[in-house]
């Protein structure tokens, strides 16, 4: 049989386990949200590149047509 302070210890330490263990959990938790946010980011920063780029080349060819239509005149 234990004495009471080292009963008293391990139940501390049970009790720190638990609590370091829910700290864990929800640092995980935590890290996985952030990297889904990150990944979300990355694909919405894509899609703005693509965008863009689309809008540059759409520009581009306007503003040559309207160089075109200018020098015919």
């Amino acid at each position: 049989m234990l004495p009471d302070t080292a009963r008293a210890r391990a139940a501390k330490q049970q009790k720190d386990l638990a609590r370091v263990r829910a700290e864990r959990d929800d640092l995980r938790t935590q890290l996985q949200l952030m990297a889904r946010v990150v990944q979300v980011l990355e694909i919405e920063n894509h899609q703005l590149e693509e965008t863009r780029s689309q809008l540059e080349a759409q520009l581009a060819s306007h503003t040559a047509v309207a160089d075109f239509s200018r020098r015919r005149r």
